[in-house]
């Protein structure tokens, strides 16, 4: 993990360049939906926000953040690169937790924690504690979203390690940990250039 952080400290000006128009409302949309059903709430403000609490964990160029908070959502945004943080906090204009996964401490304070495409660099070996992490950060009734590159095993890009999954074995990760499965659906990278790229997704809820 240390060397793939090291690499978004170095290239973090263009990766967030190159990903932060990046339209991921389709993976947006359906875990706002399912937040809204699950809060019993949600129409009520708190100083202006809709009193749902959103966690972006490795939250990238903030491009999710912001549309969550464009929307009226309550956000917590963290990455573990500090030079990514500073560059999301250009865009969403508030603090970015510079936190790694394994940093979480968290207590049932989010309704929705939201993964887009970070926990993928997770280790197998580290995967599960990282999970718990996250679960005990939820409240009751919370969502998880989580995003992977669609396959098997682990690979370096660029300087970055990859864990891959599948239907199953994302499935039994999740129940592992503690979580129950809303919906696995699959999509294709967003990005033009990469559309033959296979994604998997997770919406998944704390059990109890």
């Amino acid at each position: 993990m240390n060397q793939t952080i090291s690499y978004y400290d170095k290239h973090a000006e263009e990766f967030c360049r190159e990903t932060k128009d990046a339209d991921m409302s389709f993976c947006r949309d359906k875990f706002l939906n399912l937040l809204e059903q699950k809060n019993s709430i949600p129409n009520i403000e708190h100083n202006g926000r809709l009193n749902i609490h959103i966690l972006d964990a490795g939250c990238g160029s903030g491009r999710d953040a912001k549309a969550f908070l464009d929307a009226g959502y309550q956000v917590t945004a963290m990455d573990a690169s500090i030079k990514i943080c500073e560059e999301a906090e250009k865009l969403l204009n508030k603090q970015v937790l510079c936190l790694s996964f394994e940093e979480l401490i968290f207590r049932q304070e989010f309704d929705g924690i939201w993964a887009c495409a970070s926990l993928l660099h997770v280790s197998y070996k580290e995967i599960d504690d990282v999970l718990k992490r996250l679960w005990n950060a939820l409240k009751k009734d919370g969502i998880l979203y989580a995003s992977f590159k669609y396959g098997d095993g682990e690979r370096v890009v660029k300087e970055r390690f990859f864990y891959d999954y599948n239907e199953v074995t994302l499935k039994e990760l999740m129940i592992k940990n503690g979580f129950y499965i809303e919906d696995i659906f699959m999509t294709q990278d967003v990005r033009e250039d990469r559309k033959m790229e296979r994604w998997i997704n997770v919406l998944a809820g704390k059990g109890h």
